[in-house]
């Protein structure tokens, strides 16, 4: 009965915590939607261990990413960047171990865009991070910049060498010689120490993947279920590390990948404001971008032309050293000019008109065409 009591009254904390955060969203406008989740549900010393990143120790003088000179497109998603390059959110569990979660997920789509396989879900091993680098644990959490030092130097093999417990395991329980197989980053570089632009975090999502990344955790942001957060009330829960995989300019934010499970927020992920970037919430101030073992090559679009067809044209923006080719899959889809190249080039195509049907036609004709990239 005491048991029984004690959980119905954590119940009704929780559900007046929640609907206190819901009251301050609209109060201050912040238009977000809070409710019941995973993590409102937990105990706060139990919620504690879903965050537990150490803060970087820099010294300012660290070298930034320079920007690269392109133009950056009002959107950008990585998980519709012409092809799936994000693997799915995951879940740590009761371990202070999002700072592993998220290195490990940068390293996987680095992978992904690298290797040009978009859609292959790469499961590597958090546990061997957890377990063998020296850059954290479950009890006191871990730091970013040691763990990205241990993926350039020794790498991850796949889960399945060594599958994620949740705790802090021992190094020799992972497979036999699983270094020589071990997926690496050639460098890592930062993109902002403690004062990140927009326009940085832009730039380096385009021209280099999915972001690594920190943030201040309060306590509303456990009550987040969809919408774009901003900090509205509650205390300071703990730092974070998180995975910025898209930006919004028209809806003036980021797209991010948590670890928490896919039962939290929109399916694991997160829309956060571009304003937070200089709240208490400090989102973005440690981000590092992972160099690719190879170019990372990306291009796609897709147009509509009326059922008169016409010509159109496609601009490719890879990096240099990245050799792409061009086919149409339709045989009223020419290629003009540019159907190969190497660094950023420019495809023209023409739409033959649709052969006349006894059905009606839509005014609107959907282009469907196929730009393949790959690595000399």
């Amino acid at each position: 009965m005491v048991v029984l009591l004690g959980l119905l009254g954590g119940s009704i904390a929780f559900a007046q915590q929640v609907a206190d955060i819901q009251k301050a969203i609209q109060r201050s406008g912040a238009g977000w939607v809070a409710g019941e989740t995973s993590m409102t549900r937990l105990s706060p010393a139990e919620r504690m261990k879903r965050v537990g990143l150490i803060l970087p120790k820099v010294t300012g003088k660290e070298r930034l990413l320079a920007p690269e000179t392109k133009a950056t497109p009002p959107y950008l998603d990585w998980r519709k960047n012409g092809g799936y390059y994000v693997t799915p959110a995951r879940n740590q569990g009761t371990c202070t171990s999002c700072w592993a979660f998220a290195t490990t997920a940068a390293l996987e789509s680095v992978t992904i865009i690298s290797n040009c396989t978009p859609g292959v879900d790469l499961d590597l091993s958090e546990q061997v991070l957890l377990s063998c680098s020296g850059a954290g644990n479950c009890e006191s959490g871990g730091s970013i910049d040691t763990a990205s030092n241990y993926l350039r130097s020794t790498g991850l093999p796949l889960e399945s060498c060594y599958p994620y417990g949740g705790t802090n395991g021992n190094c020799g329980s992972a497979c036999a010689n699983w270094q020589a197989s071990a997926y690496k980053i050639p460098s890592w570089s930062w993109v902002a120490t403690t004062s990140p632009t927009v326009e940085g975090i832009k730039n380096a999502l385009f021209t280099k993947g999915p972001l690594l990344t920190t943030m201040a955790v309060y306590d509303d942001f456990y009550a987040y279920v969809s919408g774009i957060y901003r900090y509205t009330t509650g205390n300071l829960a703990g730092n974070h590390a998180v995975l910025i995989v898209g930006y919004d300019d028209i809806g003036q934010y980021f797209i991010v990948k948590n670890s928490w499970g896919t039962t939290w927020g929109e399916s694991g992920y997160f829309k956060i404001a571009y304003s937070e970037m200089s709240t208490v919430a400090n989102f973005g101030d440690y981000t590092i971008a992972y160099g690719a073992p190879n170019p990372a090559c990306s291009s796609f679009l897709s147009q509509s032309f009326t059922s008169a067809g016409g010509t159109g044209s496609v601009s490719v923006s890879v990096p240099s050293g990245c050799s792409w080719t061009a086919e149409s899959n339709n045989s009223w889809i020419t290629i003009s000019s540019g159907s190969s190249g190497a660094g950023d080039g420019m495809v023209v195509f023409s739409v033959s008109p649709p052969k006349k049907r006894p059905c009606q036609c839509s005014p609107w004709l959907s282009v469907p065409w196929l730009l393949m990239v790959w690595f000399y």
